[in-house]
This record gives C-alpha cells, structure tokens and sequence, in this order.
C-alpha cells in the first residue's frame, strides 16, 4: 500500500488499514456491488456478474491511469456523491463501447435520440444516468444495512471525456485531506463481455472513518 503521507498531519488513514479493516472494506463492497449487479441485470434483462472486490489506496495522481489504464484514455463516467453519515464519491466508468451497449440494452428498442460529438445520443445519456442511480441506490441500501450509517446519493452527473479529466474532479475533495485515495473497486461483466463496466467507492478521510466505526473496525 502506499506509504505517502498527508501533508503536516502525517500519515492518513488510508495509509494505515490494518488487514482486519480491509477484509471489513472488501465484504460491505461485495454486498453492495452483489446488490448494484442483480439490479443492473433486471434493468438490463440479462446477468451481469461480478469481481470480487478489490480494495486498494492509489496516490491520487494515479487514480485515473488506476481505473482507466491511461490518463488520456475516453471513458464514460457517472458519478454521484455520497451524502449523509460518511461523504464520499461513487464512480460507474465504463468506455463508450460498452456505455452505448448498456444504454440499448436498457431502452429496449427504443431511438436513442441525437448523437453529440461521442456518438450518444440524449435517451441513451438518460438511460445511464438512470442506472447509475439504481446502482448507487442499491450500493447505499447494503452499506446502510451493514454499518447502521445513513447514506444517500447525490443526482447524477454522466461525463464523457479523458479519465483525468473525469476522475480527477472527483478527486479535489479527497485531496483536502489527503494524498491517497481508497478505491472500493468492482468490474461488472456481461455473459458475453469480459468487463462492461468498473464501479468505484471512494470514501473521503472522515467517511472512512465513520464507515470503519460502522463495520466495527475503527482504528
């Protein structure tokens, strides 16, 4: 893990998880990426499974290389905040391909209006901003069951551009308190598609915080 430290304050908490909050993290991940990938398969009308999830402190200048494999690399991302007891930010990336993949299969035939400069139409932008909602939902209800915490999404706002671009915004409110970001990182796959998308948590430092004390692994 990364040994950077955040600025005067020395050491973060992202820089020091013990094994035993890790394996906390990766579960409340499974349970909320098993209930955000049943509720993509209903909206989409075929399984998509899951990775196991992987949990990982990225200095935050490599977040987007991290996620997207290169910092200059298109992606289409949705994002909402994390609101309530513990703030942070849930992240669906996918590339266009599999953004326009996921949009048909969710309007079922229907036009998926105007192309802008890449190749998305309005309904299909709607249509995933819709399943970023659902999933997040669905990633919220779990970690709520799980840790006691009252946590609600923000509405959200789909991007389409170069993953620093994208990423990196999300990042400047990490950054107030830290040089490390923690990735609470899930692919999606559909039967026939290796990777349709990766679905990211990244807790700021006081929504770690609250979220350990929830799973009963508080530093």
């Amino acid at each position: 893990m990364s040994t950077e430290t955040a600025g005067p304050g020395g050491p973060s908490a992202v820089d020091s998880l013990t094994a035993a909050q890790l394996d906390a993290l990766r579960e409340v991940g499974n349970i909320g990426a098993g209930n955000a990938a049943t509720s993509l398969s209903r909206m989409v009308g075929h399984p998509v499974a899951m990775t196991v999830p992987c949990v990982r402190a990225v200095p935050l200048h490599h977040v987007p290389a991290a996620v997207a494999g290169d910092d200059e690399a298109v992606i289409v991302a949705i994002h909402l905040g994390v609101l309530g007891d513990a703030h942070g930010h849930i992240m669906f990336v996918m590339t266009v391909d599999d953004a326009k993949e996921i949009a048909a299969s969710a309007l079922q035939g229907m036009h998926p209006g105007d192309p802008d400069l890449f190749g998305l139409g309005d309904m299909e932008r709607s249509a995933l901003g819709e399943i970023g909602n659902i999933l997040t939902s669905a990633y919220l209800i779990a970690m709520t069951t799980v840790t006691g915490l009252r946590l609600e999404p923000s509405p959200p706002q789909l991007g389409v551009d170069m993953a620093a671009a994208l990423i990196g915004d999300v990042l400047t409110d990490v950054a107030a308190t830290g040089n490390t970001a923690l990735l609470i990182e899930t692919e999606f796959e559909e039967v026939d598609d290796p990777v349709c998308g990766t679905f990211l948590f990244i807790p700021t430092a006081d929504g770690l915080r609250r979220v350990l004390d929830g799973l009963g692994v508080a530093p």
